[in-house]
Protein backbone atom coordinates (compact mmCIF):
# COMPACT_ATOMS: atom_id res chain seq x y z
CA UNK A 1 0.00 0.00 0.00
CA UNK A 2 1.56 3.35 -1.17
CA UNK A 3 1.36 6.41 0.97
CA UNK A 4 0.83 10.13 -0.66
CA UNK A 5 0.18 13.34 0.08
CA UNK A 6 -3.18 14.63 -1.66
CA UNK A 7 -3.10 18.35 -1.83
CA UNK A 8 -5.96 20.37 -2.13
CA UNK A 9 -5.23 23.69 -3.82
CA UNK A 10 -6.84 26.50 -2.19
CA UNK A 11 -9.11 27.33 -5.11
CA UNK A 12 -10.56 24.07 -5.52
CA UNK A 13 -11.42 24.41 -2.17
CA UNK A 14 -12.94 27.61 -1.87
CA UNK A 15 -14.78 26.61 -5.42
CA UNK A 16 -15.62 23.32 -5.25
CA UNK A 17 -14.80 21.87 -2.02
CA UNK A 18 -15.91 18.41 -2.92
CA UNK A 19 -14.03 17.76 -5.82
CA UNK A 20 -10.94 16.67 -3.39
CA UNK A 21 -13.03 14.00 -2.18
CA UNK A 22 -13.40 12.53 -5.73
CA UNK A 23 -9.83 12.55 -6.46
CA UNK A 24 -9.37 10.37 -2.69
CA UNK A 25 -12.06 8.40 -3.66
CA UNK A 26 -10.09 6.81 -6.56
CA UNK A 27 -6.88 7.07 -4.90
CA UNK A 28 -8.02 4.77 -2.14
CA UNK A 29 -9.79 2.45 -5.06
CA UNK A 30 -6.30 1.99 -6.01
CA UNK A 31 -5.17 0.94 -2.66
CA UNK A 32 -3.68 4.59 -1.75
CA UNK A 33 -2.87 5.22 1.94
CA UNK A 34 -3.93 8.88 2.01
CA UNK A 35 -3.12 12.08 3.96
CA UNK A 36 -4.44 15.32 2.86
CA UNK A 37 -2.48 18.77 2.37
CA UNK A 38 -5.03 21.34 2.82
CA UNK A 39 -5.45 25.16 3.40
CA UNK A 40 -2.48 26.11 1.38
CA UNK A 41 -1.75 27.97 -1.50
CA UNK A 42 1.04 26.83 -4.49
CA UNK A 43 2.09 30.80 -5.01
CA UNK A 44 0.91 31.18 -8.81
CA UNK A 45 -1.72 34.39 -8.29
CA UNK A 46 0.96 35.90 -6.39
CA UNK A 47 4.17 34.89 -8.68
CA UNK A 48 2.18 35.47 -11.78
CA UNK A 49 1.00 38.99 -10.59
CA UNK A 50 4.86 39.60 -10.16
CA UNK A 51 4.66 39.75 -6.54
CA UNK A 52 7.59 37.28 -5.64
CA UNK A 53 8.01 37.60 -2.27
CA UNK A 54 4.55 36.59 -1.53
CA UNK A 55 4.99 33.72 -3.58
CA UNK A 56 7.98 32.51 -1.74
CA UNK A 57 6.13 32.89 1.76
CA UNK A 58 3.52 30.82 0.62
CA UNK A 59 4.69 28.68 -1.31
CA UNK A 60 7.32 27.96 1.50
CA UNK A 61 4.46 26.95 3.97
CA UNK A 62 3.78 24.39 0.83
CA UNK A 63 6.75 23.18 0.69
CA UNK A 64 7.10 22.51 4.01
CA UNK A 65 3.81 20.95 5.22
CA UNK A 66 5.03 18.16 1.54
CA UNK A 67 8.38 17.51 2.93
CA UNK A 68 7.67 14.26 5.37
CA UNK A 69 6.07 12.89 2.34
CA UNK A 70 7.60 10.98 -0.89
CA UNK A 71 4.79 11.56 -2.95
CA UNK A 72 2.16 14.52 -3.53
CA UNK A 73 -0.80 14.16 -5.87
CA UNK A 74 -2.72 17.58 -6.61
CA UNK A 75 -5.48 17.83 -9.11
CA UNK A 76 -4.32 21.08 -10.16
CA UNK A 77 -1.93 21.15 -13.64
CA UNK A 78 -1.87 24.67 -13.38
CA UNK A 79 -0.61 24.06 -9.18
CA UNK A 80 1.32 20.90 -10.17
CA UNK A 81 3.45 23.30 -11.99
CA UNK A 82 3.98 26.25 -10.43
CA UNK A 83 5.12 23.98 -8.00
CA UNK A 84 7.41 21.79 -10.12
CA UNK A 85 8.34 24.64 -12.31
CA UNK A 86 8.83 28.22 -10.82
CA UNK A 87 8.40 27.88 -7.23
CA UNK A 88 12.22 26.45 -6.59
CA UNK A 89 13.16 29.54 -8.55
CA UNK A 90 12.34 31.57 -5.67
CA UNK A 91 15.06 30.24 -3.36
CA UNK A 92 18.67 30.43 -3.30
CA UNK A 93 21.58 28.54 -2.83
CA UNK A 94 21.02 25.02 -0.98
CA UNK A 95 17.77 26.37 -0.26
CA UNK A 96 16.70 26.02 -4.32
CA UNK A 97 18.10 22.54 -4.29
CA UNK A 98 15.88 21.49 -1.11
CA UNK A 99 12.67 23.03 -2.78
CA UNK A 100 13.84 21.69 -5.80
CA UNK A 101 13.90 18.27 -4.47
CA UNK A 102 10.78 18.71 -2.55
CA UNK A 103 8.63 19.79 -5.58
CA UNK A 104 9.81 17.03 -7.81
CA UNK A 105 7.75 14.87 -5.69
CA UNK A 106 4.70 16.88 -7.09
CA UNK A 107 2.49 14.87 -9.41
CA UNK A 108 -0.79 16.23 -11.06
CA UNK A 109 -3.83 13.59 -10.85
CA UNK A 110 -3.69 11.76 -14.31
CA UNK A 111 -0.62 11.18 -14.39
CA UNK A 112 0.08 9.40 -11.13
CA UNK A 113 -3.18 7.72 -11.59
CA UNK A 114 -2.11 6.42 -15.36
CA UNK A 115 1.26 5.29 -13.76
CA UNK A 116 0.05 3.28 -11.04
CA UNK A 117 0.60 -0.09 -10.58
CA UNK A 118 -2.32 -1.21 -9.92
CA UNK A 119 -4.40 0.41 -12.24
CA UNK A 120 -4.95 -2.65 -14.45
CA UNK A 121 -7.00 -4.17 -11.30
CA UNK A 122 -9.33 -1.11 -11.02
CA UNK A 123 -12.79 -1.31 -13.47
CA UNK A 124 -14.13 1.93 -14.31
CA UNK A 125 -17.74 1.79 -16.03
CA UNK A 126 -19.74 4.91 -17.33
CA UNK A 127 -22.42 5.20 -19.45
CA UNK A 128 -22.35 8.86 -21.19
CA UNK A 129 -20.93 11.21 -23.89
CA UNK A 130 -18.18 13.80 -22.94
CA UNK A 131 -15.59 15.66 -24.29
CA UNK A 132 -11.91 16.55 -23.06
CA UNK A 133 -10.73 20.11 -22.46
CA UNK A 134 -6.71 19.99 -21.91
CA UNK A 135 -5.95 22.70 -20.27
CA UNK A 136 -2.67 24.70 -20.72
CA UNK A 137 -0.57 23.73 -17.99
CA UNK A 138 -1.34 20.07 -18.28
CA UNK A 139 -0.70 20.22 -21.99
CA UNK A 140 2.51 22.84 -22.47
CA UNK A 141 4.13 21.81 -18.89
CA UNK A 142 3.43 18.90 -18.11
CA UNK A 143 3.13 17.16 -20.88
CA UNK A 144 0.13 15.45 -19.27
CA UNK A 145 -2.25 14.98 -21.98
CA UNK A 146 -1.75 11.35 -23.32
CA UNK A 147 -2.28 10.15 -19.28
CA UNK A 148 -5.59 11.91 -18.70
CA UNK A 149 -7.37 10.23 -22.44
CA UNK A 150 -5.38 6.98 -21.33
CA UNK A 151 -7.56 7.30 -18.31
CA UNK A 152 -10.58 8.26 -20.52
CA UNK A 153 -10.19 5.37 -22.62
CA UNK A 154 -10.39 3.00 -19.74
CA UNK A 155 -14.03 3.59 -18.38
CA UNK A 156 -16.19 1.36 -20.26
CA UNK A 157 -19.45 2.50 -21.66
CA UNK A 158 -17.62 6.47 -21.84
CA UNK A 159 -17.82 8.30 -25.28
CA UNK A 160 -15.03 11.04 -25.67
CA UNK A 161 -15.91 13.34 -28.66
CA UNK A 162 -12.73 15.13 -29.31
CA UNK A 163 -12.87 18.87 -29.41
CA UNK A 164 -11.94 20.42 -33.30
CA UNK A 165 -9.20 22.92 -31.41
CA UNK A 166 -8.08 21.00 -28.26
CA UNK A 167 -4.95 22.90 -28.09
CA UNK A 168 -6.72 26.07 -27.47
CA UNK A 169 -6.73 27.82 -24.12
CA UNK A 170 -10.18 28.33 -22.92
CA UNK A 171 -9.21 32.22 -21.58
CA UNK A 172 -9.24 31.98 -18.19
CA UNK A 173 -5.33 31.82 -17.53
CA UNK A 174 -5.77 32.99 -13.78
CA UNK A 175 -4.93 36.77 -13.76
CA UNK A 176 -5.26 37.00 -17.09
CA UNK A 177 -8.76 36.73 -17.00
CA UNK A 178 -9.32 39.54 -14.37
CA UNK A 179 -6.66 41.83 -15.82
CA UNK A 180 -7.46 41.06 -19.81
CA UNK A 181 -11.37 40.13 -19.25
CA UNK A 182 -12.63 41.06 -23.25
CA UNK A 183 -9.58 38.49 -24.73
CA UNK A 184 -10.77 36.62 -22.05
CA UNK A 185 -14.34 36.07 -22.81
CA UNK A 186 -13.52 35.75 -26.91
CA UNK A 187 -11.44 32.89 -26.11
CA UNK A 188 -13.88 31.23 -23.86
CA UNK A 189 -16.39 32.17 -26.00
CA UNK A 190 -14.73 29.75 -29.01
CA UNK A 191 -14.00 27.17 -26.94
CA UNK A 192 -18.01 27.03 -25.82
CA UNK A 193 -18.77 26.84 -29.94
CA UNK A 194 -16.14 24.29 -30.00
CA UNK A 195 -17.81 22.15 -27.56
CA UNK A 196 -21.39 22.58 -29.08
CA UNK A 197 -20.21 21.20 -31.87
CA UNK A 198 -19.43 18.11 -30.07
CA UNK A 199 -22.90 17.86 -28.94
CA UNK A 200 -21.55 16.42 -25.43
CA UNK A 201 -23.52 18.30 -22.50
CA UNK A 202 -20.28 17.50 -20.20
CA UNK A 203 -17.02 18.76 -20.73
CA UNK A 204 -14.13 16.84 -18.42
CA UNK A 205 -10.90 18.57 -17.60
CA UNK A 206 -7.82 18.30 -15.46
CA UNK A 207 -7.89 21.90 -13.99
CA UNK A 208 -11.48 23.13 -12.42
CA UNK A 209 -9.98 26.70 -13.07
CA UNK A 210 -10.40 26.14 -16.83
CA UNK A 211 -14.07 24.33 -15.98
CA UNK A 212 -14.94 27.07 -13.57
CA UNK A 213 -14.62 29.76 -16.27
CA UNK A 214 -16.60 27.13 -19.00
CA UNK A 215 -19.24 26.53 -16.81
CA UNK A 216 -19.65 30.39 -15.70
CA UNK A 217 -19.63 31.25 -19.50
CA UNK A 218 -22.10 28.74 -20.07
CA UNK A 219 -24.64 29.81 -17.45
CA UNK A 220 -24.24 33.51 -19.07
CA UNK A 221 -25.99 32.77 -22.49
CA UNK A 222 -27.81 29.84 -20.82
CA UNK A 223 -26.47 26.73 -22.18
CA UNK A 224 -26.70 23.35 -19.93
CA UNK A 225 -22.97 22.13 -19.91
CA UNK A 226 -21.88 20.73 -16.99
CA UNK A 227 -18.09 20.99 -16.01
CA UNK A 228 -16.28 17.49 -14.52
CA UNK A 229 -13.25 17.33 -13.75
CA UNK A 230 -11.20 13.92 -14.38
CA UNK A 231 -11.04 13.28 -10.89
CA UNK A 232 -14.45 13.78 -10.42
CA UNK A 233 -15.34 11.37 -13.67
CA UNK A 234 -13.12 8.27 -12.79
CA UNK A 235 -15.12 8.75 -9.31
CA UNK A 236 -18.35 8.59 -10.84
CA UNK A 237 -16.69 5.59 -12.93
CA UNK A 238 -16.21 3.70 -9.92
CA UNK A 239 -19.37 3.84 -8.11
Amino acid sequence: MARVALFDPCYMSALRPQDVGFARHVLEALGDRVTMIDGRCCGQPAFNSGFRNEAHSVGRELLKAARPHQAVVVPSGSCTSMVRHYLPTLFEGRRAAGAAAIASRFADFASYVAGHPALQDVVFKLDGVVTYHDSCHARRELHASGAALRLLGRVEGLEVRPLLYEDECCGFGGTFAAKQPELSVAMMTAKLDDIALTGARVVVSADYSCLSHIESGARGIGVQLQGWTLAELLSRALS
